[in-house]
Formats: C-alpha cells, sequence, structure tokens
C-alpha cells in the first residue's frame, strides 16, 4: 500500500470513530451565542429582532438563515452574540434596553400643495430617518425624498415637510420615515392633498399610555371551507381592524375583506371568521388585521384549510 492510500485510510479510520461517539460540526455562531430565543406560533425574523434590540439581518446573518422569513415554531435562534452585548447588534446608536415595539405616526394637518404636519408616536432615540413621498399605495417606497429628521430623545414629536413640486395636484399622496441607521425601523402613513384634509386613513389614533409593542395573533383551529378561529394578542386598545383573507404568500395584503373587529380594551381576544367562498378549496390561506384607523398597526399569518389543522 502507497504512503498516500495508507494516510487516506488513516484519516477515514479516524473520522469514522469520532462520528461513532456522537461528535458533530457546530456553527461557530452557536459556540458564540450569548442570547437564544425559541420561536413561537405566529412569530417572524422582524418581530423577534424588535423585540431584543437588533435588527432581522442581524438575527439572518448569525443563523445563517437563507430564507429569513421562514422560520417555525420550536426553531432556536441565536439573537445576539457575545461581544456583541454592549450594543445589542444593532447600528443606530443608543436606543436604551427599554424601549419596545415601533414607530407610528398621524396626519395633523395639510396645507394643499404646501406642506403636511404629522405627529410621530414612539420613536426610537437616537435614530435618523428618511422621509419619502410617493404616489399613494406606494406606502412612500422609492419616493421622493423631502427632509431627514433625527429622532433626538425619541418619543413623540411634531414636524412640518413640505410636498415636492412632482406630487403637487395629486389627490392623495404616500409619506414614509424610513431609517437610515440600519435599524430598520420604519413608519408609513397618506394624506389627502386638501387643506381641510388632513388625516390619512382616520390618522386620529394614538397608542394609548402604557401601550407597548404591536399585535400579533395565532391560529387555534380551524374548519376546513368553513371557519378559522385565531386568538391575538397584544391587541392596541381602542383600535379597529379590518380583516382580510388571500392567497399564500400574499400576507392578505389586498385580500377578500371578511369583517373588521374592534380591539375594545385590547390584549387576548379570539375571534372566529368565516372563509370566503373564493378562497374554499384553497389549500393554505393568508389572513390579516390592518389597522383602519390609521393606527399603523397589523398582524399576519396563515393557516391550512383543513379540519383540525393550523401552521
Amino acid at each position: 500500500m502507497s504512503i498516500t492510500r495508507k494516510i487516506t485510510f488513516y484519516i477515514s479510520i479516524f473520522v469514522l470513530f469520532v462520528a461513532g461517539l456522537g461528535f458533530t460540526a457546530q456553527p461557530a455562531q452557536a459556540a458564540a451565542c450569548a442570547k437564544y430565543h425559541i420561536v413561537k406560533r405566529g412569530e417572524y425574523l422582524a418581530q423577534i429582532a424588535r423585540y431584543y434590540g437588533v435588527t432581522w439581518r442581524y438575527i439572518a446573518d448569525i443563523n445563517n438563515l437563507k430564507n429569513p422569513s421562514r422560520i417555525y415554531a420550536g426553531n432556536k435562534l441565536c439573537v445576539l452574540l457575545v461581544g456583541d452585548e454592549a450594543d445589542n447588534g444593532n447600528n443606530n446608536g443608543d436606543n436604551g434596553d427599554d424601549y419596545d415595539g415601533f414607530p407610528t405616526f398621524s396626519i395633523v394637518s395639510v396645507v394643499e400643495d404646501e406642506d403636511v404636519t404629522i405627529k410621530t408616536y414612539n420613536l426610537p432615540s437616537g435614530d435618523s430617518f428618511d422621509v419619502l413621498m410617493g404616489e399613494m399605495g406606494t406606502k412612500g417606497k422609492g419616493g421622493i425624498k423631502v427632509d431627514t429628521i433625527n429622532s433626538g430623545s425619541g418619543g413623540s414629536k411634531q414636524f412640518v415637510f413640505d410636498i415636492p413640486k412632482a406630487l403637487r395636484g395629486e389627490y392623495q399622496i404616500a409619506i414614509r420615515l424610513q431609517s437610515n441607521t440600519g435599524s430598520d425601523y420604519f413608519a408609513y402613513n397618506w394624506f389627502y392633498n386638501n387643506t381641510s384634509g388632513g388625516g390619512g386613513t382616520g390618522g386620529g389614533y394614538k397608542p394609548p399610555k402604557g401601550y407597548t409593542g404591536f399585535p400579533t395573533f395565532s391560529i387555534l383551529s380551524v374548519i376546513r371551507n368553513e371557519d378559522v378561529t385565531i386568538q391575538a394578542y397584544n391587541l392596541p386598545p381602542g383600535d379597529s381592524f379590518t380583516v382580510l383573507m388571500g392567497a399564500m404568500g400574499t400576507k392578505g395584503v389586498g385580500g377578500i375583506k371578511v369583517t373588521e373587529i374592534d380591539a375594545g380594551s385590547g390584549g387576548s381576544k379570539q375571534y372566529t371568521f368565516d372563509i370566503p367562498s373564493a378562497l374554499r378549496g384553497s389549500y393554505q390561506v393568508a389572513i390579516r388585521l390592518q389597522s383602519n384607523t390609521g393606527s399603523g398597526y397589523f398582524a399576519y399569518n396563515w393557516f391550512y384549510n383543513n379540519t383540525a389543522v393550523d401552521p
């Protein structure tokens, strides 16, 4: 036997021996993880990231997630590496350990073709946002940059922005605040471009004092082609939601309106909704709760259209 073959033979034996002992390779990140999170049903990556004060990209990178939109209940995710505790892996300055939830804003007033005044709520401290305006339906994505604002100490603030020339004469205008620091925070709304117009989709809802976070919901049960029962969590008190269902992969955006619900005192509530006839026979159905008060709150999930089966 040649020397090369002998070396190859002994290496193979060693590898089999190690495998027999039950040793397995672990990602480098796992050994250096400072904090883990067990995914609960209905959670998604951006939601988990906001809870821990990091970005979803940070979690995706350290867990080598090829598709960040595909995480499942029971998954164990590293949310913070050793050495990142000082800044929580965040690149947006010091938001402090007490920040929770996400920013929203309402429309205060509009001067036709001139300017719009907004009021923000729950701005993260030390962040910076580009202000974008665009055509209705775009949510301001890829819109015209009209200004940059610094959130300073965060919380609630009032700002006035000029309406860009290219959008003057538009009946409705989308407006967006998009963080430019890498924090991934954003908020959007829209307004009627007339002096008496003011507040977008109502725009007058203000989260009550003490409310933090955002709503989520899980699927409790399904009766095929008939109805689905959900359990909502952390509903904002006094808000109202439109319930939408649509094809899988749409997140319910632009879906069929099933009903409307009032959050009432908020918190945790259980609801049952009929599955619309147009979606009966679908293997999977997307469902969405979308605030119709202008608060910007929403939540979405999906379910298998099979009796007693849920995701």
